[in-house]
């Protein structure tokens, strides 16, 4: 007999069998039942079997298998016990068939260490007994003891039939064992049995796991007669490895040749929809799966619903999330990050809230449906309450995860420290963060981020030297942390020694967002000639946040010749923010460059950009309250006189000037003028924000557009006399006015 080694210390393997001396038992002819494989041994008594009827019946071996079928139905380990003591009772455990068939039962019941016990005392142990363990292994997430089990196989010198080797190749996938597959695939071709069916569908997924696509796709055409599972292998190893389009593509080969796709196909096929936000293919596949009858399928549903929210169209997403009568966890994960998906696509930041309270509504029904959130639930809402300025909401959240140990996650943890960072609260973010078990580079690069937009400087450096300590390498994003702090403080020699060391210590390229930083330093500073030179030294031509960046400086310090030249190439790349236009207008306006202001406004007709609206929103107690420059009557005499006495004081005590402008307004009804004593929106909305709500509150606000220099420098005065904290989050960034100081470094004054 041929001699079978055991994996050497390489980890290789040798396939010889000794063919002349072993015959082929093929494991086709038997159908395996499509059961999955619990992972808890399970029986209730609604569900138990009358043993005793069932026994007395059993007149022969082959009356067992129809009973421990029905074992495997209802997944009954009790029952399996019952029948095996029975087997052994009447001498039929020497039936090799009806004890392979047992080990099956353990195996699928989740009992890996019964079925092992009856493997060991088979009178003999042919592939098909070989292959049921290995099976069973791998279906209960212990592919590496498949494996082995398929090693002692080899030395014990019967034959792999071509569904042993595709049970093998699934357990090389489990443990990403590439090296071993690929010995396992040269043995298929050295044996030509490459062309199978199971085997081809093994390799084409091992290779996928693998991100070797060109392989997996090579297996894939190798095949000889292909199934649905060989189509869907293929189509979902494009999808995994970020060729989506190549996946529909052989989609539509699966279609044409006539091959009719299962639920894992059109789930995979929509997933894809999604990446590529192909809705016109993902309504056909819709549309296929009603006519292949898949339509109450909760999976299809799940993915469907999705891809409408992705792309979209909501309506169509809420009438499928309305009309399931059966919902699942994922059901209900998909329409939060659905909304949350809608609040960035929103026209505006109250249709957003809008959205997002809708999500906060889902994530209540979802606690009180019996579903438990799990780390996908708390991440997608944390986001949604980050988007919405809801720091009370997310409290809420951050307790829960505590309550059902969710905390701990790094998803879970990094959306937390997020949030508290966009609601303003940098303290509970660092907080956040300190208390994480781990950290991922995201987590490490979120809180550089946070830091160096809350203008600390120094802590954001620190963490970051501490981070490449723990041995955290940056990436592109960390840096823009980095270099956005140095920004804000004005560290001129310390930003320029980050930036030299991306380059040379990490090999990182400088993006758009790096140079952005040193040029938003360099303006922040007065050096506009040094911002320029950093421009000239790009790689690549700025885009318009640069050069609207350098033109708001020209205008702040009085530089004409620069400006002007900076909004000729502002011109050139035909912006499509009204801001920048607005800005362009301004400059041009007060030079009585009329010409030139024709030409804006051309180009504003061109991109359909109106005059902007200015309005600012705040919710106190789970009520929105909107403002706008020209409501005067709708919250009453008490606000706006109390605003006044507002202003009489930052007048009086520091000096406070107001610079607004409306000339760049729209207003509803054509014609109309703004009174004298109008004042932004933002400023109605603090003066409300103090009036109602506890004096040790924060007021937290949203503003549509950017705040103007004279509002912020309000905001300072007011945050200083009232000694009150009030935050603002307007179209361009969080300001956080504490003591007479704002977070943004006095960005503002670039406004």
């Amino acid at each position: 007999m041929a001699s079978f080694p055991s994996f050497a210390s390489t980890g290789t393997l040798k396939l010889e069998p000794d063919s002349t001396k072993h015959s082929t038992v093929s494991l086709l002819t038997r159908k395996s039942p499509s059961i999955s494989y619990p992972k808890s041994q399970t029986s209730t008594p609604s569900e138990s079997l009358n043993f005793q009827e069932s026994l007395s019946v059993i007149t022969e071996t082959s009356c067992y298998v129809p009973l421990l079928q029905e074992c495997i139905e209802r997944t009954s380990f009790s029952g399996a016990q019952n029948f095996h003591s029975h087997i052994i009772k009447t001498g039929t455990h020497q039936d090799v068939f009806v004890m392979t068939f047992l080990v099956n039962v353990y195996a699928k019941c989740g009992s890996m260490e019964n079925a092992q016990k009856v493997f060991n005392k088979l009178p003999r142990r042919n592939v098909v007994a070989w292959t049921t363990l290995m099976t069973g292994y791998v279906h209960n997430d212990q592919s590496d003891v498949a494996i082995s089990v398929f090693q002692e196989m080899l030395e014990f010198g019967s034959f792999p039939t071509n569904y042993t080797l595709g049970i093998a190749l699934n357990a090389c996938s489990a443990i990403n064992s590439v090296e071993l597959g690929k010995q396992i695939h040269g043995y298929s071709i050295k044996y030509h049995i490459d062309h199978d069916t199971s085997v081809g569908n093994s390799l084409c997924s091992l290779y996928s796991k693998c991100a070797n696509l060109d392989s997996a796709i090579k297996a894939f055409l190798n095949i000889g007669e292909k199934n649905v599972v060989s189509w869907t292998a293929v189509i979902c190893a494009c999808g995994d490895n970020s060729k989506a389009l190549k996946g529909l593509r052989f989609f539509t080969e699966m279609l044409a040749d006539n091959v009719e796709p299962n639920e894992f196909t059109l789930t995979s096929v929509l997933s894809m929809c999604c990446t590529m936000l192909s809705l016109s293919f993902g309504v056909q596949v819709h549309c296929l799966s009603i006519k292949l009858g898949y339509e109450p399928n909760l999976r299809i549903r799940n993915s469907i619903m999705y891809l409408y929210l992705r792309c979209g169209r909501f309506g169509e997403a809420l009438r499928l999330f309305n009309g399931m009568e059966d919902m699942s966890l994922v059901t209900m994960n998909s329409i939060i990050a659905g909304y949350g998906e809608m609040m960035e696509l929103a026209k505006d930041d109250l249709s957003a809230y809008c959205n997002g309270t809708e999500a906060l509504n889902v994530f209540s029904k979802l606690n009180n449906s019996g579903f438990k959130p799990d780390i996908y639930s708390f991440s997608s809402i944390l986001t949604v309450c980050s988007k919405m300025f809801a720091l009370e909401q997310g409290e809420q959240v951050h307790a829960q995860t505590l309550k059902t140990g969710h905390l701990s996650d790094m998803i879970v943890g990094t959306a937390l420290v997020n949030m508290y960072n966009k609601c303003g609260s940098i303290e509970r973010a660092s907080k956040a963060f300190r208390e994480m078990s781990a950290r991922t580079l995201i987590s490490w690069t979120s809180m550089i981020a946070a830091f160096a937009q809350n203008g600390q400087t120094q802590q954001a450096l620190q963490l970051f030297e501490d981070m490449r300590l723990m041995g955290v390498r940056p990436n592109q994003v960390t840096f823009v942390g980095v270099l956005s702090a140095c920004a804000h403080a004005g560290m001129v020699n310390q930003a320029l020694g980050y930036f030299e060391t991306m380059q040379k210590d990490f090999k990182i390229k400088p993006v758009m967002d790096h140079y952005s930083c040193l040029i938003d330093m360099f303006v922040r500073l007065g050096l506009l000639n040094e911002a320029f030179v950093v421009i000239k030294k790009m790689d690549f031509p700025p885009n318009e946040y640069i050069w609207s960046l350098l033109l708001a400086g020209c205008k702040r310090d009085g530089n004409p010749e620069l400006g002007f030249y900076v909004a000729e190439k502002l011109l050139e790349l035909k912006p499509k923010n009204t801001e920048t236009c607005l800005l362009l207008l301004n400059i041009y306006k007060s030079a009585d460059r009329w010409e030139d202001v024709s030409k804006v406004q051309e180009l504003m007709k061109e991109k359909r950009l109106k005059m902007l609206m200015d309005w600012s929103w705040i919710s106190i107690h789970d009520k929105v309250y909107s403002f706008k420059p020209d409501e005067r009557q709708a919250y009453g005499a008490e606000m706006y006189d109390y605003l006044d006495q507002l202003l009489d004081k930052a007048k009086s005590l520091v000096g406070y000037q107001s610079l607004e402008s409306f000339e760049l307004l729209e207003v509803e009804e054509e014609g109309k003028t703004l009174p004298s004593n109008v004042q932004h929106s933002e400023k109605l909305a603090v003066a409300f924000g103090l009036l109602n709500m506890p004096n040790a509150a924060p007021v937290r606000i949203i503003k549509n557009i950017s705040m103007c220099r004279g509002c912020h420098n309000f905001m300072k005065a007011i945050s200083s006399l009232n000694a009150r904290e009030i935050i603002i989050r307007d179209s361009k960034r969080l300001h956080k006015f504490v003591n007479g100081q704002c977070s943004c470094g006095d960005y503002g004054g670039l406004l």
